[in-house]
C-alpha cells in the first residue's frame, strides 16, 4: 500500500520535481523493483526530508527486500510524522514486517494498534487472527520441543543409572569371585589333612623319644647317695 504525495504551498517546480520522484518510485514498486525504489524514495527524502509519506513508502520498499528491522524503524518514523490515516497503514505495514521474521507477537501487537486507529480494517483483523493463531503453534511446538527435552533427559539419566547398576553388579560378581578363589586355596583335601596330621603326630613321637633319652642319660649319670 503506497502513497501519493500531496502539497499545499510548496513551489510548484520543488511540487513536481518531489511528486515526480514518489510516482516514479511508486511505479517500481508495483514492478517489483523493490532495490531500485529505495534509491528513488532516498533521493526524494534526502532532497525533502520529513514527508511521512515518502518515509513510508520506503519503509515498504525496505520491508519488501526483506530488511525488516530496517523498514520497521523507518514506518515508526512515519507514524510520528503522519496522520492518522497514515499511522494505521504504517502500523499494518509493521504487523506485515515483524510477520514476515516469525515475530507473531509483535506482529498481532502491531495489527492491533493498525485496529485501534480503524477498527473497520478487515485485512487487519485477518491478519491478526493469523499471528495470534501462529503464536498458539509456536508456543505447542515450543512446549513440545521442552517435553521431548525432558524425555531424553530422563531417558539419558536412566541409562546411566542403568550403567552405574551393571558396574557395581560386576564389582560385586568380581569381588564374590576374589572371596570363593580365597576360600578354595585356604581348603585342605581330606588327603592333605590326613598327611598334615600324620606329620603332627610323626614330629610329636620324635619329641617324646628325645625327651626320654635325655631324661635315661640324666638318671645313669647321676651321683650316689
Amino acid at each position: 500500500m503506497l502513497l501519493a504525495v500531496l502539497f499545499a504551498g510548496v513551489p510548484a517546480v520543488q511540487s513536481e520535481s518531489l511528486a515526480s520522484k514518489n510516482k516514479k518510485g511508486n511505479r517500481l514498486y508495483s514492478e517489483g523493483k523493490f532495490e531500485e525504489a529505495e534509491k528513488v524514495y532516498l533521493d526524494a527524502q534526502v532532497k525533502n526530508p520529513g514527508k511521512p509519506e515518502i518515509i513510508y513508502n520506503l519503509g515498504n520498499s525496505l520491508i519488501k527486500q526483506k530488511k525488516h528491522e530496517e523498514g520497521i524503524r523507518t514506518l515508526r518514523q512515519a507514524i510520528d510524522k503522519g496522520d492518522k490515516a497514515l499511522q494505521e497503514k504504517s502500523w499494518y505495514n509493521i504487523g506485515n514486517g515483524f510477520f514476515s521474521m516469525g515475530n507473531y507477537k509483535d506482529s498481532a501487537g502491531a495489527y492491533i494498534q493498525a485496529l485501534k486507529l480503524n477498527p473497520d480494517d478487515t485485512e487487519a483483523k485477518h491478519n491478526l487472527e493469523l499471528a495470534l493463531l501462529r503464536m498458539k503453534s509456536s508456543q505447542q511446538s515450543a512446549d513440545s520441543r521442552q517435553q521431548s527435552k525432558e524425555k531424553e533427559k530422563q531417558k539419558d539419566q536412566q541409562t546411566e543409572n542403568n550403567q552405574k547398576q551393571q558396574a557395581n553388579n560386576e564389582q560385586e560378581k568380581k569381588e564374590e569371585k576374589q572371596k570363593q578363589a580365597q576360600m578354595k586355596e585356604g581348603t585342605l583335601t581330606k588327603e592333605q589333612a590326613l598327611q598334615l596330621l600324620d606329620a603332627v603326630q610323626n614330629q610329636e613321637q620324635k619329641e617324646k623319644r628325645r625327651l626320654l633319652e635325655r631324661q635315661a642319660k640324666e638318671i645313669t649319670n647321676g651321683k650316689d647317695w
